[in-house]
């Protein structure tokens, strides 16, 4: 069996292994490189026998926002064997593969989606996510223009960048977007249905939100700082949510969105929305402060923020799902 990074040329039998295993189709996993500004076939870790891919472990190379700072993330994704290639530790050795590889990019933290044993036996931790739900009625207002996004139109998506930075360094495990090509190229096709909240020429906020089954699911939001430091970011957001109700024709909606935004945690309803796991790779990454805050256990770290951004909100903890991989 031998291990090592993929050689672009075997990136189609790539597709093919990927397609073969999960049930996701092949454009997918096509998106999810050629929309990628920091793709990089050393991140695709495989294991292949004979010539046949027949395990994978994709590093998806990032940086996250973390007390106000940003760190360098790897994103474990893809992580596939075949099925006759099963228990029979394949799928460690390439994990330990990618780790490696990480320590060789410098990357400070590696996180991923899931929760099953081989992971925390390799050493990343739970870290819990939380969503709210509660129920809007339509209601139309005059104070913003809420219409879709136009992707095409470079100012607005500007604008929008900014507002995502901004907002979401206020929190702790959103991917950094400094790369315009993520927003018109990943960000579009992740997260198509975004609307935002324009008022005497300016953006104020947007938000994503795909509907399902009578539920409205948030997918990720910002607001303005004037709006944030306001203390008005849970009546902006209702309003936002409200308004789009009724461009969708709905008298009201059950929405779901992460409790950490809107004063989420003040809901009818919260809960567990499973859980993200973390990895420290260098802790030398890390600047000064943090080096010394890494004393404290990681999942404190991550619901945790400074005081100037803490704003009495319980978790700290949030992932976009448009940047999910």
């Amino acid at each position: 069996m031998e291990y090592r990074a993929l050689n672009p040329y075997e990136f189609e039998a790539w597709l093919d292994h990927v397609t073969h295993v999960f049930s996701a189709g092949r454009q997918y996993f096509s998106n999810h490189w050629y929309n990628d500004p920091w793709k990089d076939f050393e991140g695709i870790r495989v294991a292949v026998d004979n010539g046949q891919i027949v395990s994978t472990v994709r590093v998806f190379i990032r940086k996250m926002y973390f007390h106000g700072e940003q760190i360098t993330v790897g994103g474990i994704g893809e992580v596939s064997t075949r099925t006759e290639y099963r228990k029979k530790g394949i799928a460690t050795q390439l994990l330990l593969d990618s780790i490696e590889f990480m320590k060789s990019r410098n990357i400070a933290i590696s996180m991923l989606h899931g929760s099953q044993r081989i992971y925390s036996i390799e050493g990343w931790e739970k870290v819990d996510r939380y969503i709210a739900k509660n129920t809007i009625i339509g209601k139309e207002q005059q104070e913003w223009n809420i219409r879709p996004i136009n992707f095409e139109d470079t100012n607005e998506v500007k604008q929008i960048a900014d507002l995502h930075h901004h907002y979401s360094r206020r929190f702790n495990g959103i991917f950094v977007r400094d790369e315009m090509d993520y927003w018109t190229n990943w960000v579009k096709t992740e997260s198509s249905n975004m609307w935002i909240a324009e008022r005497n020429g300016n953006i104020d906020g947007y938000v994503s939100a795909n509907r399902h089954n009578g539920h409205l699911n948030i997918k990720e939001f910002a607001a303005s700082d004037s709006v944030f430091q306001d203390g008005t970011e849970n009546l902006f957001f209702e309003t936002m949510i409200s308004d789009i109700i009724t461009k969708l024709d709905e008298e009201k909606l059950d929405i779901d969105y992460p409790a950490p935004i809107g004063a989420g945690f003040n809901a009818p309803v919260v809960e567990k929305y499973g859980s993200t796991m973390y990895r420290v790779i260098q802790p030398t990454a890390f600047k000064d402060k943090m080096q010394q805050e890494l004393s404290d256990e990681l999942p404190n770290l991550l619901h945790s923020q400074s005081a100037s951004n803490a704003k009495d909100i319980k978790s700290h903890h949030i992932f976009w799902t448009t940047d999910g991989f």
